[in-house]
């Protein structure tokens, strides 16, 4: 109870109190809350090789599409709400007093922009051309029958919406697919890379935390508190 006390300060008991489950004890409660930190901790390989993996594909193969590394700058090519990401890009390293080379800018917009090349506005003018040969360079091994715009689409909202709670310190702990929620950050990244899938296993403790994260954990609260 004084363990629980102290941490009412730095975390809140609102909060705290969301990783209770009903009629838990709070030990229970407590070894959720830092299971869900190693838990997020956990995805973060999986999230940032599919994030940096995507924006470079699609980068590379736009880059090569029309023929300048300057697609971003393109009249009438971006949507409003990209284009207003581009500006805060380069705004931010105006503020930092970083040159304003596509690398850095295309380094700079975040997940959601990315995400957001895959909207339907998109689809006619850049997927769906030329027998959707643009998708097939982005995601060279998505198999042929599922190589569609919603598809990305789809998977890439799936991705961010467990991202951002992740980045939010969010509750995840609970998610009862979050398992396959990690195979499928896994699995959209092999399209793009399996090299890339294959490399990134070598750091990725997902499975490790799924499966005895919470005992261990409770094992490490125990002797904390010197109660074992």
């Amino acid at each position: 109870a004084r363990f629980v006390a102290a941490l009412e300060l730095p975390i809140s008991r609102v909060r705290l109190e969301a990783y209770r489950p009903a009629g838990a004890n709070d030990l229970t409660m407590v070894v959720n809350y830092f299971l869900n930190i190693e838990l997020s901790e956990a995805l973060y390989p999986a999230l940032q090789a599919y994030e940096v993996a995507l924006r470079n594909s699609v980068h590379a193969v736009l880059s090569q599409h029309f023929l300048t590394e300057f697609w971003i700058d393109l009249p009438s090519f971006l949507q409003t709400r990209q284009q207003t990401a581009v500006r805060d890009a380069r705004d931010e390293l105006t503020k930092r007093g970083k040159p304003h080379d596509a690398g850095r800018i295309v380094a700079e917009l975040n997940f959601g922009f990315w995400h957001s090349m895959f909207n339907r506005p998109y689809e006619v003018p850049l997927w769906h051309a030329n027998g959707a040969v643009l998708l097939d360079n982005v995601f060279p091994h998505l198999p042929r029958t599922r190589r569609t715009r919603q598809t990305i689409w789809d998977r890439c909202d799936q991705i961010r919406r467990l991202r951002n709670r992740v980045m939010h310190y969010e509750p995840i702990w609970a998610r009862p697919l979050l398992i396959d929620e990690h195979a499928q950050i896994l699995e959209a990244l092999a399209w793009i890379s399996g090299e890339m899938r294959d490399a990134i296993a070598l750091c990725d403790r997902f499975d490790e935390v799924m499966s005895d994260g919470r005992q261990h954990f409770e094992q490490k609260i125990k002797h904390h508190l010197g109660v074992i």
